[in-house]
């Protein structure tokens, strides 16, 4: 008999109102989730300052580490605000594994990740779509990638990972050996390290050892390394008196961070997390995510979008977005909501382009024990694993792939009926009965001579980042579906339909793809050949009474990994790139993207440690801008402004703003441009006492309105009109987090943001602070900046990060007239006003 459908009845419920169903008492979820009337009531006294699309594997991680370094600031009360948004229900609270027998759970939450006929060439797994996402049914191996994989160069030979990314992915452990941050914390913040807390015993040290043995003779001499299997389980306690964590997932992060949230009332709370909430659409104004559009599914009918509820929620000038869900929905979300102006495009969108998976067998054998050098007769043998390395030679240079190696004694017991020939019954997986664990050990005896063997080979995929969306069918892609109809997903508000275009997929194989998974299913068979000491082809035996027995298994089709990746790429260069080096969009100062999407490449190594390590650096990027930057003293630096610009020696251009100001009632005199209203009034405030040829400029300078624009002028001449050629020969270092590019009135403009060489070198990231806000008793936030300008050559660093460089191919002398927009070689020190105020404080110059 089934169960009857829950209706609404419309009635609230008495404190604490947790709802019940014909078996239980919601608890769990009602204790961490929160409705969209309570988020509307929460943000009544102060809006949310980060939105997170998707609670999965790293839209967990993310919003956990930004509520987890944001109390740890000097200032918590000013840390980011968190909103959460997830389209799925609550479901578990941990790693499925790490429960006992409860059925096929996940099939509950399984759903398509691109639409039938929305996919040509291979197809997709299903995903699954609730509070945790993947990290609740993940596999757990977690290797990362190798310094091969991130010093990849594209056609014109420049670094496809930024640098400071590949320095963070392999920083090391501090002097007294504390890890704070990349690979080396994540792997120990997931249980992958120490590696052999879960993975132990006689029959993993043999293996071990002859696998080390063919590595270093070369007998597979694709095959370059056999190391401890990094699996995401953490079997034994990290500190006296605490519980191990077991397979991870990001979930309980989040759900304690919500709970420890939870302690203060929802209007200062700063982390919450709302299910059933479909993200469509980001309203994008100026360069700028101004608005969320989110459909609030029904939960008794979450597929029918005719019954979901359209809302929007509007963002602060400050706020931003994080798109965390997987690579196909986060670049559709994208592609929907932001596409590239196509000025800023000239060669077609780039999102959508360079996608990658990995290519995939399995493969079971059954050996002999003799053959492996094992007795018939031992009875202590446990599950073995470990992990292989191997590369191949492509046209697009090494192709890597890995090894998942699985084996165990080949038992069979009415506990556990199936464990007979499968590698993996006993290795994920939580037996509570140790009646059960007895089982297993003595199902060893009497069982005759075997060792059930299994292989996942796990191999690299190539993207194409040149080819434009749809111009070639010979190589994965992905973009939305531009022919309405079925092509589109339809919503209603007040009424009126609200069309959405789904993804639509090309995921092919390519030759170079091919090659790899050849090469690791042929190195594969080799391996087990030399491990059982068998000619050739032997491993490809169906004979069951052969030292190796080929059991089953064959090659998985490109879709079902799920590690797509690529598609919202990182990089420096805008025009050869999606986002930059903290996952922020080039082209939508406030919108940033954390998950598989933003890998340049993918190597062999599952995606999640290399996805979470970024994950954690962007969190920290994010929580930086809520800091003001340290000023040091340094000796050699001569003081531009002390506080009263007139006395100083700086002057305003007459024909231009007189909006300049010395700002009364400061610790650190600050000097201010502009007026607080939207009018342009473009104005030069410049220091008359000297010329300068080559020197180091630093400052620092805040904002408070998001239409804020202002900028620092090097080398210009003496301002007597503020005209094209003053302007064209003037370097000027720009200070818009807009990046409005007025001659082709488009914002996002790399060559015009923050941090630019105004249309001379582009900024590669951004890096200011957030909006100082006003009136608030909050004293804002400093930005500095490090102008190093000698010869031909610039520097500028916000806030210690490179943010643009460059050479300039011809200087024109300080007395040449103008000529075109050649800049000068020698010339004054500006300030700009333009649109709203910037303060100015710190000004000091050292020549060189």
């Amino acid at each position: 008999m089934t169960l009857n459908r829950l209706v609404d009845s419309g009635q609230p419920l008495p404190t604490p109102d947790v709802q019940r169903t014909t078996f239980s008492l919601d608890a769990v979820a009602r204790f961490v989730c929160n409705t969209w009337e309570e988020i509307l009531a929460a943000q009544s006294e102060s809006q949310f300052d980060a939105i997170v699309i998707g609670s999965g594997m790293y839209g967990a991680y993310t919003a956990t580490k930004l509520f987890e370094f944001g109390r740890r600031t000097a200032n918590p009360d000013q840390a980011p605000r968190v909103l959460v948004l997830e389209s799925g229900p609550f479901l578990i609270s941990e790693h499925v594994q790490n429960l006992t027998r409860v059925g096929d759970i996940g099939s509950l939450v399984q759903e398509n990740l691109v639409d039938p006929g929305q996919v040509q060439g291979s197809s997709f797994v299903q995903h699954h779509r609730c509070i945790g996402g993947k990290s609740l049914f993940w596999g757990g191996w977690t290797p990362r990638l190798l310094d091969t994989d991130v010093e990849k160069v594209d056609a014109d030979g420049a670094n496809l990972w930024p640098d400071d990314v590949r320095e963070y992915l392999f920083r090391k452990a501090q002097p007294d050996g504390s890890v704070f941050d990349g690979y080396e914390f994540i792997e120990r913040e997931i249980g992958a390290y120490p590696v052999q807390d879960f993975i132990n015993g006689s029959l993993y040290d043999a293996l071990f050892k002859s696998g080390k043995d063919i590595i270093e003779k070369r007998r597979v001499p694709s095959l370059k390394a056999v190391v401890p299997p990094p699996i995401a389980v953490q079997g034994e306690s990290p500190v006296s008196g605490l519980f191990s964590i077991d397979k991870f997932s990001s979930l309980p992060l989040l759900l304690d961070s919500i709970r420890e949230a939870k302690e203060k009332p929802d209007q200062s709370s700063k982390l919450f997390l709302v299910p059933y909430a479909e993200v469509i659409k980001l309203e994008t104004v100026n360069g700028i995510v101004t608005q969320v559009v989110i459909a609030l599914l029904d939960p008794s009918a979450p597929k029918d979008k005719s019954k979901a509820r359209v809302v929007r929620l509007n963002l602060k000038p400050s706020a931003i977005v994080i798109i965390a869900g997987n690579t196909i929905n986060s670049t559709r979300l994208a592609l929907n909501s932001f596409p590239r102006p196509p000025q800023l495009a000239p060669g077609g969108e780039l999102m959508g382009r360079n996608l990658m998976s990995h290519v995939r067998g399995n493969f079971v054998w059954r050996v002999s024990r003799n053959s492996l050098g094992l007795s018939a007769t031992d009875t202590t043998l446990r599950t073995a694993a470990l992990h292989v390395q191997g590369s191949t030679q492509t046209s697009q240079g090494p192709g890597q792939f890995h090894f998942q190696f699985y084996a165990a004694p080949n038992v069979n017991t009415g506990a556990f009926r199936g464990a007979a020939n499968n590698p993996e019954e006993f290795l994920y997986r939580m037996v509570p009965n140790l009646d059960d664990v007895q089982s297993i050990l003595e199902a060893q005896e009497g069982l005759g001579d075997r060792v059930v063997i299994g292989i996942r080979t796990c191999g690299e995929t190539f993207g194409d980042r040149t080819s434009p969306i749809g111009s070639n069918n010979n190589v994965s892609w992905m973009s939305v579906n531009p022919f309405g109809g079925n092509g589109d997903d339809v919503y209603f508000e007040n009424g009126q339909p609200l069309r959405i275009p789904k993804a639509f997929v090309n995921l092919v194989e390519t030759p170079d793809d091919k090659a790899v998974r050849v090469a690791q299913a042929q190195a594969a068979f080799a391996f087990i050949e030399a491990l059982a000491n068998q000619p050739p082809g032997s491993a490809s035996s169906g004979d069951p009474n052969a030292p190796i027995h080929f059991f089953s298994g064959g090659e998985d089709p490109s879709g079902t990994t799920y590690h797509e990746s690529g598609t919202l790429w990182m990089g420096t260069d805008y025009t050869k790139s999606v986002t930059d080096a903290n996952g922020r969009f080039h082209h939508v100062s406030n919108a940033y993207c954390v998950d598989q999407s933003i890998f340049p490449t993918v190597g062999s190594a599952n995606p999640v440690p290399t996805g979470l390590t970024l994950s954690r650096k962007i969190a920290r990027s994010i929580i930086e801008r809520y800091t003001s930057q340290d000023v040091s003293s340094e000796g050699g630096f001569e003081t531009l402004y002390r506080g009263n610009f007139k006395a100083d020696g700086w002057e305003i251009v007459g024909s231009g703003s007189q909006n300049f100001f010395d700002v009364q009632n400061q610790s650190v005199p600050v000097l201010g441009t502009g007026v607080g209203n939207k009018n342009v009034g473009l104005g030069v405030l410049w220091f008359t006492q000297k010329k300068f040829k080559n020197f180091i400029l630093k400052l620092e300078w805040k904002a408070f309105d998001i239409e804020a624009n202002s900028g620092i002028f090097l080398r210009m001449p003496e301002p007597k009109v503020l005209d094209d050629s003053f302007y064209h020969s003037s370097t000027e270092i720009q200070i818009d987090e807009r990046g409005y590019d007025f001659a082709n009135n488009i914002y996002g403009s790399p060559l015009h943001k923050t941090g630019a060489v105004y249309e001379v070198f582009a900024a590669q990231r951004w890096a200011a602070k957030v909006l100082s806000p006003r009136n608030s008793g909050n004293p804002g936030y400093w930005n500095s900046y490090e102008i190093r300008v000698e010869g031909n050559e610039i520097e500028v660093k916000l806030n210690n990060q490179l943010v643009s460089a460059g050479t300039f191919s011809e200087l024109l002398n300080f007395a040449d007239p103008s000529n075109g927009k050649k800049k000068r070689s020698e010339g004054f020190i500006g300030l700009q006003c333009h649109t709203e105020v910037v303060q100015f404080r710190n000004i000091r110059i050292k020549e060189l």
